[in-house]
């Protein structure tokens, strides 16, 4: 547990905005904030572990005490783990005693074991970046006290790695995605905005699908990278061709694609994603006729929720519940 001053960390706080103001580069942010935290409480290990967008598996981005060896092997995918559940709710792991609760202690441990540890999300823009690790020899060195200071670190990292994206997003003014020929996501998350706002004026719905290719990473094994490539660009433009002209796609991460059905109930989102389903599990895709499916979560408005962040949380955890319930399927909120 942390005995550190309010002013003390005020001053840790306003000594990492200042550089966050100055730089376009996160990782003199992220590295400070690492040292800051060990300072703080001591910690054996912290490390910032962020989602690699050209891979999709975890990879440490900042550290303290992580070898160069560990760090430079550490690939580690999101499957249905601790880590992966964190990651998609957003709700933090606190271990106060890793021997008591051994079984989360080893999903989530680096390279030392821990007696105690926490570990929060790395979100900006309703997506997940990655998240933030810290680890301690002792038990009960972190406490449901430390959470809100910790989490607090965790967003100043995701500001830094926020303003990188955007300003790289900047240099390119391109509102499509020419790997998928599909929306940006910035825009879309405007358009998300606006859609919600016209429903409530005028009394409507809509439905949310966020889906993820099953095996891609399979395909890329298997294929080759540039194969996994055209397997997606083609399955965007199957998706499109199942849209209305009111409606919109997006990309929304290395191999996912969120998809916004206006004017439609959740029962009718349902159904529409349950036709993508088919319509991709169906398909041969490129020309060696490469078969694969896709795992659909639904949120609808304003049956599960009234704000676009909230509509993405329950489209994300839908989503996250047809992965671990089998994959290959429609899960809705």
């Amino acid at each position: 547990m942390s005995h550190l001053k309010p002013e003390e960390c005020l001053n840790f706080f306003s000594e990492i905005l200042s550089i966050l103001k100055a730089s376009h580069e996160p990782e003199r942010v992220l590295s400070l904030i690492v040292d800051r935290i060990v300072r703080i409480y001591g910690c054996q290990t912290c490390a910032v572990i962020i989602i690699d967008t050209a891979t999709e598996y975890l990879r440490v981005l900042s550290n303290h005490n992580l070898s160069h060896r560990y760090v430079k092997d550490f690939r580690r995918s999101l499957g249905t783990s601790a880590i992966a559940r964190m990651l998609s709710t957003g709700q933090p792991i606190l271990i106060k005693d890793g021997e008591r609760e051994s079984q989360i202690a080893g999903e989530i441990q680096l390279e030392h074991p821990f007696r105690s540890a926490v570990c929060l999300q790395i979100a900006a823009e309703h997506r997940t970046l990655g998240y933030l690790h810290a680890d301690a020899r002792d038990p009960e060195v972190f406490v449901e006290h430390d959470l809100r200071t910790l989490q607090s670190f965790a967003d100043l990292a995701s500001l830094a790695l926020n303003k990188s994206y955007l300003y790289e997003k900047n240099l390119r003014l391109d509102i499509i995605d020419h790997e998928t020929e599909l929306e940006k996501y910035a825009p879309f998350l405007e358009r998300l905005n606006t859609s919600i706002s016209r429903a409530e004026e005028n009394h409507e719905n809509l439905s949310l699908l966020i889906m993820d290719i099953d095996n891609y990473k399979q395909i890329g094994g298997t294929y080759g990278y540039d194969a996994s490539k055209r397997v997606l660009r083609e399955l965007a433009a199957l998706i499109k061709m199942h849209l209305r002209p009111i409606d919109a796609a997006s990309r929304y991460g290395f191999d996912e694609i969120i998809v916004l059905r206006e004017n439609t109930s959740m029962e009718e989102g349902i159904a529409f994603a349950e036709t993508l389903r088919k319509a991709i599990e169906e398909k041969g895709f490129t020309q060696w006729d490469i078969h694969t499916t896709v795992s659909i979560g639904v949120a609808a408005y304003p049956k599960n929720a009234r704000t676009e962040k909230d509509l993405i949380l329950l489209a994300k955890g839908a989503l996250y519940d047809a992965q671990r319930s089998g994959r290959n399927r429609v899960a809705y909120s």
